[in-house]
């Protein structure tokens, strides 16, 4: 009887430890999940800051373009203004200066935008525009003026040269 005692034993031992391994691994399988399900709630929450962040960022950006927009809409309507009131020829004026080198970018919608020296003057993608060989209805596409203003800008262009050249 003592020998069944001690083979009980050694079986209840057996068991616990079988218990303990089971206990073990599903509490590790827990802690993974629960990590797992933790750092998806982090990630999940530094997405929603950087989304908020970039909303912020966009929301200042289209401000500031609003804002530079206004002011170069400003300046169009300024620049020829006070050309006129002053009596400065186109070439005297820094505002008109048209560069003819070769090493200008082209003004099209698949380049992007870079005026170089017309940045300065309300119609000087118009007049570079004519300078490539544009015709006048894909001058006013590209710049977003009327027919009959771009044939303006550039019979006012030709008048000026005429005159002055």
């Amino acid at each position: 009887m003592a020998e069944l005692m001690a083979l009980l034993q050694a079986l209840l031992l057996i068991a616990g430890w079988l218990l303990f391994l089971r206990a073990q691994t599903e509490l590790r399988a827990q802690a993974a999940r629960q990590s797992l399900t933790g750092e998806l709630e982090e990630l999940r929450q530094t997405v929603d800051a950087l989304l908020h962040k970039l909303a912020e960022e966009a929301a200042q950006t289209e401000a500031r373009i609003e804002a530079r927009l206004r002011e170069l809409e400003h300046r169009s309507t300024d620049i020829p203004l006070r050309a006129q009131e002053a009596s400065v020829p186109e070439q005297e004026c820094p505002s008109y200066s048209y560069p003819t080198t070769p090493e200008q970018e082209t003004f099209t919608s698949d380049s992007g935008y870079n005026f170089t020296a017309y940045e300065t003057s309300p119609y000087g993608a118009v007049a570079m525009l004519a300078q490539q060989g544009l015709s006048v209805s894909e001058i006013a596409r590209q710049t977003g003026y009327a027919l009959g203003e771009v044939e303006l800008i550039l019979s006012l262009k030709r008048r000026n040269a005429e005159e002055n050249g």
